[in-house]
């Protein structure tokens, strides 16, 4: 599997694939009744169920418990673990490979959360990656199953195949000619949602949006699969029909707004969040139309670094909000320029 973030197809408008498999261990509490050394003693069995099978990985423990949880933060923006996570300091861990495309959280909702990630739609591969570490777990550790119910976990929404399956896509067209509303009621209609990575109260900044399924009860993983990439593939081709239309509508309108903000991410001294991500998505929609050249590689990385919380670890101090501004533009005219 690709680095996401490092490895992406200039022209691919889904960013990144994601695979969740949530599993408990059978006769222990879950995570918020476990006792700490009970809690410890889960991160020991699991990671040595691990440790010597993915040795080409370079698997690396991290016992939350050790260190200040602000050196986690780094993770945290990367979605390769989870807020819950970092509140079970006592008890939890997540064991991270060389890549970054696998993590483990341990004690996190569930005993055992299995996290697979790579760059575009490939869902066939990340199901294949999570599966193997899911059976090479279950060699040494019996999982909480029932047989009418399937996978036994935390949130009801969960039970069944566990597994929660997640596109990371860009928009901007479909956004822009108002469909979302109309898209969400397709996509509800097969178990999927659709929600904005970046949220202000209902609105969804940076038209960049996250494709799951909404529960896992009574379906197989290979529905879920099958359905997901059915639906994506139609989300692609409905953008891709959008940005047509826009572009024969208001060419040198889009055109115009596409170098400006790569103008102004180049040379802005100030740049708030909101309008950052706005930015950020008309250079990405001019790279993916072949109107500019920014190597994805560095907008990707954007995404992940101008959050507030992303740049006061950057920065190793609590800042104003002027001073995060300031860093935010600072991040952004040395990545660009």
């Amino acid at each position: 599997m690709d680095n996401w973030i490092l490895n992406c197809n200039q022209n691919d408008i889904v960013i990144n694939t994601k695979i969740q498999l949530s599993r408990n261990i059978e006769k222990i509490p879950f995570p918020e009744k476990l006792t700490v050394a009970d809690g410890r003693k889960n991160v020991e069995t699991i990671y040595n169920s691990i440790k010597d099978s993915f040795e080409g990985d370079d698997l690396e423990l991290y016992e939350i418990w050790e260190r200040d949880k602000r050196l986690f933060n780094e993770y945290l923006d990367k979605n390769l673990i989870s807020d819950t996570l970092l509140k079970n300091s006592d008890k939890a861990s997540f064991i991270l490979n060389r890549d970054e495309t696998m993590s483990i959280m341990i004690n996190e909702e569930d005993h055992i959360k299995i996290q697979c990630v790579t760059s575009g739609l490939n869902l066939e591969e990340v199901l294949q990656n999570v599966v193997k570490i899911d059976e090479e777990i279950e060699k040494n550790v019996k999982y909480a199953f029932d047989e009418e119910f399937g996978y036994l976990t935390s949130r009801i929404e969960n039970v069944g195949a566990a597994m929660k399956v997640q596109v990371l896509i860009h928009l901007p067209a479909i956004t822009m000619s108002e469909e979302v509303e109309n898209l969400s009621k397709r996509l509800n209609n097969k178990g999927l949602e659709i929600k904005g990575l970046y949220l202000e109260g209902s609105d969804s900044l940076g038209n960049i949006y996250i494709i799951s399924n909404k529960a896992s009860l009574g379906v197989t993983e290979e529905n879920i699969i099958c359905t997901m990439k059915e639906e994506v593939l139609r989300l692609i081709a409905d953008e891709y029909k959008f940005r047509e239309i826009l572009t024969g509508k208001c060419k040198y309108e889009l055109e115009d707004k596409i170098y400006r903000a790569l103008a102004i991410l180049q040379h802005a001294v100030l740049l708030d969040f909101k309008e950052a991500l706005d930015l950020i998505s008309k250079v990405r929609l001019g790279v993916e139309l072949s109107l500019i050249s920014v190597n994805k590689e560095k907008i990707n990385k954007l995404i992940v670094n101008i959050k507030d919380s992303s740049i006061e670890n950057i920065s190793g101090r609590r800042l104003t909000e002027k001073e995060i501004k300031y860093e935010r533009a600072n991040i952004v005219r040395k990545l660009l320029i």
